[in-house]
């Protein structure tokens, strides 16, 4: 049995370790600009924190639409998109265009929206070999552009599969001109919480420069929907502005 003292001990690690949980799940925003941030300047979390305003960023896409139409898939994500009058930045999975709508990607750069490098399959860049890395990344930046064709695609920003990198990932990206952004918010959407509840997530993580990450997937994207939905006007209630994540990083 242990003595008072180790028990005392073992008691308030204890209480960290569950506050830390806490902090983790309810208010990662704090962790990520003055934890992770600091200690990771090669990769971009969140822009300039003096002006009220957010940048939208939504991962995995294209989908496709459940009846073959352009009212559901990605192309009602853009229909919604224009409605609210967001800009976003999508980082395509390169793989995932054979699978949609033929207009997705012109019609995204038509509405003003900026496209994101997201590798050429759903899985965690983290695992790849840094030889393997590299093809895979160079296929998926080329499939981009031969989507894009004749249009030259201005490709800047990254995001590796699973959010997870190793620093030869850093140098490999940042060799080809990228930059690795990985975002502040994080409402746990890939997990399928209520969208009341995610709402309530992205607005007690709101914060200047925030940059909001969510999920353009078959099983995510109603609940993608409908959080921006209620999200965008109450944001904007608050005194923030959606902005494209060029102008939030003033690239």
């Amino acid at each position: 049995m242990a003595d008072p003292a180790t028990a005392g001990m073992i008691g308030s690690f204890a209480v960290l370790a569950i506050l830390l949980a806490l902090l983790v799940l309810l208010r990662p925003s704090l962790l990520v600009r003055h934890l992770l941030a600091p200690l990771l300047p090669g990769v971009i979390f969140c822009g300039d924190r003096q002006r009220r305003e957010l940048a939208l960023t939504i991962d995995d896409g294209p989908s496709p639409g459940s009846d073959g139409s352009s009212h559901t898939g990605s192309m009602a994500l853009l229909t919604l998109l224009r409605e609210l009058q967001v800009p976003a930045t999508l980082f395509v999975i390169s793989g995932h265009l054979e699978r949609a709508d033929p207009a997705y990607l012109a019609e995204a750069l038509a509405a003003g929206h900026g496209i994101g490098h997201h590798m050429n399959e759903d899985s965690v860049s983290a695992r790849l070999s840094s030889a393997r890395f590299r093809q895979a990344f160079d296929q998926a930046a080329a499939q981009l552009q031969s989507a894009a064709a004749p249009c030259p695609l201005p490709l800047r920003w990254f995001r590796p599969g699973g959010g997870w990198f190793r620093p030869s990932m850093l140098r490999s990206v940042a060799a080809r001109g990228y930059r690795l952004v990985l975002g502040s918010i994080f409402p746990w959407d890939t997990f399928h919480p209520p969208p009341a509840w995610m709402a309530w997530f992205v607005l007690r993580n709101a914060h200047p420069g925030a940059i909001l990450v969510l999920h353009d997937r078959p099983d995510t994207l109603p609940a993608t929907m409908e959080l921006l939905r209620l999200v965008v006007p109450a944001l904007r209630q608050r005194g923030y502005r959606f902005v494209s994540l060029d102008r939030l990083l003033n690239a």
